[in-house]
């Protein structure tokens, strides 16, 4: 069993597989702390719009608003 998780966690020191690095590098333009940080930012989104850990991810549904 993984420790528990510390709230005041400053620094995280974990391995990442192959696939989870390819996804932070394509989110990051090939800069994992910018794909970190870009993932982070996108998850703020979704929360505020409602997303929760164990939603399906797949029943998210996207609207762009075209302003043109």
């Amino acid at each position: 069993m993984p420790r528990p998780c510390k709230l005041d966690t400053v620094n995280f020191f974990r391995r990442i597989k192959d696939d989870e690095r390819a996804v932070l590098l394509a989110a990051g333009a090939g800069d994992l702390s910018e794909g970190f940080k870009n993932l982070l930012a996108i998850y703020t989104v979704l929360h505020n719009a409602g997303f929760r850990p164990g939603d399906n991810i797949e029943d998210l549904l996207i609207i762009a608003n075209d302003t043109e």
